[in-house]
């Protein structure tokens, strides 16, 4: 059996890995119940074995995955007679409620597999190559399906926050797991726009505001994430319908 820690990564918050590991079982191992307070992952390489869990009992054979639950008591068998080999994955962390589903065994991508055999044959306990694999996964088992609706509502909170920042739709499909044209169509479907006006939206409204309390241009522009301030006004135009300046001289004659 191997096993890899990387308790010294505790402050990432979205998903951090706790421990991987590897092992060819003996006949009839058996390991529960038991109670987690973080989901792992558990690869089956090769062989067979049964997880028992709240949704019952599951048969699986290699090439397939299980998830277990925090919160959950488990059971799960190797086969008497055929074994199972797995390597499994540890986490916690906001993206990780992503499996929380009701939903315990699924196919595991092959390349996957193989590149979590090959970190943790080798001993890798980079954080990068980790959380690469875990995403991956993420991607790959549920890109296609529809996100709950508050994951929707999480990505317009987080550019209602962070509009100051540099944040893009490719950052946005990045950290929250989607695909870049589902993304849009789901938020298109439930806000009426899609991602990139809505942060487009969102920075010319705070424009406004700032331009209004006697900022210049140039200032507002850095404030609400533009670090170029032609882009800054072509897309506050767009918006609003005139330039940043010709906006502050109408509001400033308007109000006297």
């Amino acid at each position: 059996m191997s096993l890899l820690s990387f308790d010294e990564y505790g402050g990432v918050r979205d998903i951090r890995p706790i421990f991987a590991g590897e092992e060819k079982c003996a006949p009839g191992h058996s390991f529960g119940p038991y109670i987690r307070d973080h989901f792992i992952i558990h690869f089956v390489l090769d062989g067979r074995g049964v997880l028992e869990d709240k949704f019952g009992t599951h048969e699986i054979r290699g090439g397939e995955l299980f998830v277990i639950r925090p919160g959950e008591s488990t059971v799960y068998t190797a086969d008497t007679s055929d074994p199972w080999h797995y390597m499994w994955l540890a986490f916690v962390g906001d993206e990780a409620a992503r499996f929380d589903t009701d939903r315990s065994v699924y196919r595991a991508p092959s390349d996957f597999m193989s590149r979590l055999r090959a970190f943790i044959e080798r001993g890798v306990i980079s954080l990068d190559a980790y959380l690469s694999v875990i995403y991956e996964l993420l991607h790959q088992l549920f890109a296609d399906k529809e996100p709950p609706p508050d994951r929707l509502s999480q990505i317009r909170s987080y550019i209602d926050y962070n509009y100051m920042d540099e944040i893009s739709v490719d950052g946005l499909t990045s950290k929250f797991g989607f695909e870049r044209s589902y993304l849009y169509r789901m938020f298109k479907k439930k806000y009426g726009v899609g991602v990139k006006e809505y942060i487009i939206s969102v920075r010319a409204e705070r424009a406004k505001q700032f331009l209004l309390s006697g900022r210049t241009v140039s200032e507002t522009a850095y404030l609400v994430g533009y670090r170029d301030e032609f882009n800054f006004s072509r897309a506050f135009k767009k918006v609003v319908g005139m330039s940043p300046s010709d906006y502050k001289k109408r509001e400033k004659q308007q109000n006297g």
